[in-house]
């Protein structure tokens, strides 16, 4: 009994020594709750998160007063000195000079949420890249791989191109259907100059977001308070942005982007007249039509032209001693033209302030035209690679010829319309209930008329011949519903379901999901997350077709058991803030569509049925190496394998079967001046299978070639007193890019060929040479 009475009034002591601090975080512009943000008791290990809606609630020992941090990666960051009787209703000012440096806020407050890692908007105009794509700062995650600079496309851990979920401010995001290679890709949809805030999430994540089966990237626009902008010029391309307000309520965002890398195509292989014109414009208005309602609305259109008149090609390939050369001469053009509009609304209202609803209306339009009539005469010879003699480095005995003729009139037209309503409940401060349905209709029309001939020594053949009129008529809907609980101020459990019917595999299908959260440390600067659910993605328009061109509509969803762990660990060193980011995971794929890369192109084999597996582990240390500046290291070790019924084999390895990867970015500033500035990116992958075309029992039993990349970046800023007697312009940037400085011959694909003894021999398709870039960015 003495020990119950003390264990009562230990207990009573405590509990009057204690209180719980409730309030809410919100965007001092617009008052909507904004999620995600830290709040820490400063020189304690009280911590807590807001949840989806703004609420917080933290456990504190009792106290007069308490002063208390709070942080958020897109937010001025603040501290405040509370009362217990205070109102705890927090504003935070956006951070709008977030994208005009490099360096940004520290990563101190940058744990995960719910499978979400929210991700530096660095700015990547002033990063060493070909054409300043979004996708240089996702291709630096774990788990992200980006083999080819020309493109915007990413794998994670294992997936495809095709299995990666983008939002904009809610709004689903659609890439073109005939693109083939990466220079005819144009520019990815993202806008870096408009980007507010990234939350990327490589696996397990929660109910409230799709069904794809390797990624979610949400994205969000930003709005400022203050007329800005700039304008971006280079040998590549040029690019402005503004934003402006017409009152108080409202915020519009303009952008616009050329890409014209006609000198950069030049250092291909194959020399010839490229063509290429890339267009896109973006407006992003908001307007707050009242404290508890806001509309969003986006609109993007893109004009897409490239044209190529290919002359001749030479490449050697095969090790020194039995060295290849595969010449080539050509006639005639390809060409591809596609325009797409993506555009919608978000209209969001908080009927009290623990329930808020949010509609989103959305539409995608392309139209994509294919021309293709080139001829090419080849020769396939030995090179002689005797020092000493006459006739070094030249043919000296011929292995094949002959020609190779394609022909393509291909015009596809596809639309998308989707609609989609979400709804956050906040219960009790420590329960948050999230539901919602979404329905999408998508129509597809596309004419198919190509075929290849192919005329040697001793055989002519044509090997393809395609004459279809294509029709795809189908509507997906989708339930969802998930709880969010706080367990106490270092746990919490996200549990929820989806329900999804596809009308063209006429499945009804459950996805369940679970995501565990807890702090760990002292101090909780350490976080574990634990993350299972299944994810289903149904067949689209690419993945039912099959080579033939015909539409295949028995095939099923592919699905995919997601198990994920992962730690993320804050660290001050060399009083620095520092980041270290660790993961482990596993994926079983089933009814899975196998699939060919070439260059950037998927080809699906929907006639084929498969099991699959994924699973590996990936780190990632980031911080301020030097101070003022951020860079990292990432290292992925990957393994992914299917089970194809219809071959004679157990399993192989996929495609994006690519075993390393690492990837360096380094940043540094001269001594005397910080305003010099040199930036270093290195990326490094083991090479890919592939194989021989159209042979099933011989798919990709080859490895190719590791890729290895490096781009160096030197630049200067001009800004401060220097620029004091001007009254517009806030800095200027100048900045020179030795792209590919090693001069590596990266591998993208394969032209295959046989000579006159029926030997099969894989010639490769390389990405662009060494070349130097030039560009300025002037800031208003």
């Amino acid at each position: 009994m003495r020990l119950l009475a003390i264990l009562f009034f230990t207990l009573i002591s405590f509990l009057a020594q204690s209180q719980n601090l409730k309030g809410r975080v919100v965007d001092d512009r617009t008052n909507e709750g904004i999620s995600s943000v830290s709040i820490q008791l400063i020189g304690t290990q009280y911590y807590t998160q807001t949840d989806s809606l703004g609420f917080f609630n933290l456990s504190l020992p009792n106290a007069e007063s308490y002063r208390l941090r709070f942080t958020h990666v897109s937010y001025i960051n603040i501290e405040k000195e509370l009362k217990p009787s205070d109102s705890l209703f927090i504003q935070l000012k956006v951070d709008n000079l977030l994208l005009n440096q490099v360096d940004v806020n520290s990563t101190t407050d940058l744990l995960p949420n719910n499978g979400f890692k929210r991700v530096k908007p660095l700015s990547v105009n002033e990063m060493a890249t070909p054409f300043n794509e979004f996708n240089q700062v996702i291709a630096t995650l774990p788990g992200v791989v980006s083999n080819n600079e020309l493109s915007s496309s990413y794998a994670v851990r294992g997936g495809n191109f095709d299995e990666n979920l983008v939002y904009v401010n809610g709004i689903e995001i659609y890439r073109p259907f005939l693109v083939r290679a990466g220079q005819q890709e144009g520019l990815s949809f993202i806008n870096p100059d408009l980007v507010q805030s990234i939350n990327f999430s490589p696996g397990g994540w929660e109910a409230k977001y799709g069904d794809k089966l390797s990624s979610n990237l949400l994205i969000d626009y930003k709005t400022t308070a203050e007329t800005e902008g700039n304008i971006n010029l280079g040998l590549l391309g040029a690019s402005g942005y503004l934003s402006t307000q017409f009152n108080e309520k409202d915020n519009l965002l303009l952008g616009l982007r050329y890409k014209n890398a006609k000198y950069l195509f030049n250092t291909f292989e194959t020399s010839g007249e490229y063509l290429p014109r890339f267009l896109d414009f973006q407006a992003f208005y908001n307007y707050q039509i009242s404290d508890q309602t806001s509309l969003d609305i986006l609109a993007v259109f893109a004009q897409n032209d490239y044209r190529f008149e290919p002359a001749s090609r030479n490449t050697d390939f095969g090790p020194f001693q039995q060295k290849l050369r595969f010449f080539v001469r050509y006639e005639g053009a390809e060409a591809l033209t596609y325009k797409s509009f993506q555009g919608g609304a978000r209209l969001r209202h908080l009927f009290t302030d623990n329930f808020r609803t949010s509609v989103i209306l959305s539409a995608f339009s392309t139209a994509e035209f294919e021309y293709n009539n080139t001829e090419g005469f080849y020769q396939l010879c030995d090179v002689d690679s005797d020092l000493s003699s006459d006739t070094f480095d030249q043919c000296i005995s011929l292995r094949g010829i002959g020609a190779n003729y394609n022909y393509a009139r291909n015009f596809l037209y596809a639309q998308v319309a989707q609609a989609i309503i979400r709804n956050d409940w906040q219960i009790n401060g420590q329960h948050l209930l999230a539901f919602g349905i979404e329905h999408k209709n998508q129509f597809v029309d596309d004419y198919l008329d190509e075929f290849d001939f192919r005329d040697s020594a001793n055989f002519a053949q044509v090997d393809r011949v395609i004459e279809q009129e294509n029709e795809l008529r189908a509507f997906f809907t989708n339930l969802y519903i998930q709880h969010e609980w706080q367990l106490d101020s270092r746990q919490s459990l996200n549990t929820g379901f989806r329900i999804n019917y596809g009308s063209n595999t006429d499945e009804l299908l459950f996805s369940p999901r679970v995501q565990y959260q807890l702090l760990l440390h002292p101090d909780k600067s350490g976080q574990l997350n634990i993350s299972t659910g299944l994810y289903r993605q149904y067949p689209f328009y690419r993945e039912l077709r099959d080579f033939s061109g015909n539409i295949l509509p028995e095939v099923r969803a592919q699905s995919a058991f997601h198990l994920v762990g992962a730690y993320t660990k804050n660290l001050q060193i060399w009083e620095r803030p520092f980041q270290l980011n660790s993961s482990i995971y596993y994926k079983y794929l089933f009814n899975i569509i196998p699939f060919d890369v070439d260059n950037i192109r998927l080809r699906y084999r929907p006639e084929l049925t498969a099991n699959g597996y994924a699973y590996g582990t990936d780190f990632r240390f980031s911080g301020e190496f030097i101070p003022g500046t951020e860079s990292w290291f990432s290292l992925g070790l990957l393994s992914t394998e299917e089970d194809i019924q219809e071959d004679d084999k157990d399993y192989i390895r996929r495609p994006t079967d690519q075993r390393v990867t690492a990837s360096i970015f380094f940043q540094d500033n001269f001594i005397n001046d910080p305003t010099l500035r040199v930036n270093l990116k290195l990326q490094i992958g083991s090479g890919l299978p592939f194989g021989p075309p159209n042979s099933l029992n011989n798919r990709n039993i080859f490895t190719g070639e590791w890729y290895r990349r490096m781009d160096v970046g030197f630049s200067k800023q001009f800004r401060g007193e220097r620029l004091q007697s001007n009254d517009y312009i806030e800095s200027i940037w100048f900045g020179v890019d030795v792209l590919n400085v090693l001069g590596v011959t990266n591998t993208i694909s394969y032209t295959w060929i046989e000579d006159v003894s029926s030997n099969t021999f894989a010639v490769p398709n390389s990405l662009s040479a060494r070349f130097l870039n030039v560009k300025g960015i002037v800031k208003f």
